[in-house]
C-alpha cells in the first residue's frame, strides 16, 4: 500500500475517541486520542525526538510482532505516540481532528513526534507492505496518541520543560523482572548451557542489552516442555506460554527455587530445544500442504520481484530465530508453537530419573513432519491462520500432541515387528 494514499500530517483525520486532560500547573494542554491506522497520518515528523527509529532493534521488532500477531489489541499493548504540536483542532460534528505543526523550515525540529518513534516507524513499515486491497485491516487496528500543546508557545521555560520530558520518556530504564532475575544470578545455569552456542552473544539477559534474542523467549520455550507447567494449566496444555513472557519467567523462577536439581536436568536440554525450534521454523513450509507462498500472511524472498514493487516479496531472506539460517519464506512465529510443544512427548525422565530424549527429535521431525503437519493444518485454517488464536488454542495443542504420540507409538510397534 502506498503511504501517500493515507492521511498526511496536515489533513483532517477521523478520531475514534478524544479526551482533554487539564494540566494542573497550566503550562501544557494535553489531548488523548485513539485513532485507527486507516486514519493515522503517515508523515508526522520526528523533529523533537532525540532518538531516530531503529527498525532492527529488539523493542522495535516486538512492536512489529504485536502489530502483526495481536493487532486488534495493539492500542492496549503499546503505549502509543506523543506528539508536540502548536495546536490541535477538533470538529465535534464530524469527529475529525487536525494537527498544526511546523509552519516553516526553522520549526521542523521543534514540532512532531516527541516519543514513540519506533511505534510510528513500524506502523508505517507494516502499512507500506500491505496490498492495496487490505485497507479494511487498518480500520480494525488503533494507536494511542497523546498531543501536547504548550499554552504560551515555545518559550524558554516551556522549552526547558519539554527537554526534561524528552529525557524522561526516552532515557528512563524500567527495572523489569528480567533484569532483576539476571542481577540475582537466576539465569546463570541457562547461560552455562548456552555459552558455546553461536547465537549466545545475541541473547539479551537484561533491559538495555543489545541483541536479537530475548532471554524470555528462551525461558518460554523451556517451561513449555517442563511437565509442571502443563500440569498446572487449566487444560493441561502449555498454550498459556505464547505472548506471556512474564508469566513464563515467574514460573521459571518458581521451579528453579522449589525444584532446583530436578529443574536443572531440564535446563540442560535448552540447546536442543532451541535448535529444534529453529529446525521446525526452517522446514515447516516444506511439510505444510498446498502452496505455502500463496497464504496471505506469508512473504517470499525474491529480490527481483521485490524490485518490481510487489509487497508479497522480500528484498532479503528472513532468518530463523536462533541459528539465523536464511529462509525463503517469512511467516508468523505463532504458527510454530503447537508443533514445537508436541515434541515434549519425546522428552522425559527414564527409570533412573534422568531426563532423556526417547527419540531423536530432529530425525523424528524429518521422518514425520509431513504427517504431523497434515493433522495440524486443519486447525490452522479453522482460525483463519491467526497466529495468536492458533498459538493459544488448547484444543490445537492437544490434537497435535495426540498426533505425535500416535506416530511415536507406530514407530515402537514397527520396531517390535507389529503392524499398526
Amino acid at each position: 500500500m502506498e503511504l501517500s494514499s493515507l492521511k498526511h500530517a496536515t489533513d483532517w483525520f477521523r478520531v475514534h475517541e478524544l479526551k482533554s486532560i487539564k494540566d494542573p500547573i497550566g503550562q501544557i494542554d494535553r489531548r488523548e486520542l485513539v485513532v485507527s491506522l486507516e486514519q493515522y497520518p503517515s508523515d508526522i515528523g520526528l523533529g523533537p525526538n532525540p532518538r531516530r527509529p531503529d527498525p532492527k532493534s529488539r523493542v522495535s521488532r516486538e512492536i512489529r510482532q504485536t502489530l502483526e500477531e495481536n493487532g486488534e489489541n495493539f492500542h492496549l499493548l503499546n503505549r502509543g505516540i506523543t506528539i508536540l504540536a502548536k495546536a490541535l483542532e477538533y470538529d465535534n460534528k464530524t469527529e475529525r481532528a487536525r494537527l498544526r505543526l511546523h509552519a516553516n523550515e526553522s520549526e521542523v525540529d521543534k514540532y512532531g513526534i516527541l516519543d514513540g518513534g519506533n511505534t510510528n516507524e513500524q506502523i508505517n513499515l507494516w502499512r507500506g507492505e500491505l496490498d492495496a486491497g487490505a485497507r479494511e485491516a487498518l480500520t480494525k487496528r488503533f494507536v494511542n496518541l497523546q498531543v501536547l500543546v504548550p499554552r504560551m508557545g515555545l518559550t524558554s521555560d516551556t522549552d526547558a520543560l519539554l527537554n526534561d520530558i524528552k529525557e524522561a520518556r526516552n532515557n528512563s530504564v524500567q527495572v523489569k523482572q528480567k533484569s532483576l532475575a539476571d542481577a540475582r544470578h537466576h539465569f546463570d545455569l541457562l547461560k552455562g548451557v548456552l555459552a558455546k552456542e553461536s547465537f549466545f552473544p545475541e541473547i539479551t539477559w537484561r533491559e538495555g542489552d543489545k541483541g536479537s534474542i530475548d532471554a524470555l523467549m528462551i525461558v518460554s520455550l523451556l517451561v513449555m516442555f517442563y511437565p509442571r507447567f502443563s500440569e498446572d494449566a487449566p487444560d493441561k496444555e502449555p498454550n498459556g506460554a505464547y505472548g506471556r513472557k512474564e508469566k513464563c519467567l515467574s514460573a521459571f523462577l518458581e521451579y528453579a527455587g522449589e525444584e532446583g536439581e530436578a529443574f536443572a536436568k531440564w535446563i540442560k536440554f535448552v540447546p536442543d530445544l532451541l535448535r529444534l525450534f529453529d529446525e521446525i521454523q526452517y522446514s515447516f513450509p516444506n511439510f505444510i500442504g498446498g502452496r505455502f507462498g500463496g497464504i496471505a500472511e506469508v512473504r517470499i524472498f525474491d529480490g527481483k520481484k521485490y524490485e518490481k514493487g510487489s509487497k508479497k516479496y522480500r528484498k532479503s531472506p528472513s532468518k530463523t530465530t536462533f541459528c539465523l539460517r536464511d529462509m525463503k519464506y517469512e511467516y508468523p512465529m505463532g504458527w510454530l508453537y503447537p508443533l514445537f510443544a508436541a515434541f515434549r512427548v519425546l522428552l522425559g525422565e527414564n527409570k533412573a530419573g534422568d531426563v532423556v530424549w526417547k527419540r531423536d527429535p530432529f530425525e523424528f521431525w524429518a521422518a514425520h513432519g509431513e504427517q504431523l503437519c497434515a493433522r495440524y493444518e486443519p486447525h490452522l485454517k479453522n482460525v483463519g491462520n491467526e497466529p495468536k488464536k492458533i498459538a493459544t488454542s488448547a484444543l490445537t495443542y492437544s490434537a497435535v500432541r495426540g498426533a505425535l504420540t500416535d506416530l511415536y507409538k507406530d514407530d515402537l510397534l514397527a520396531e517390535a515387528g507389529i503392524s499398526a
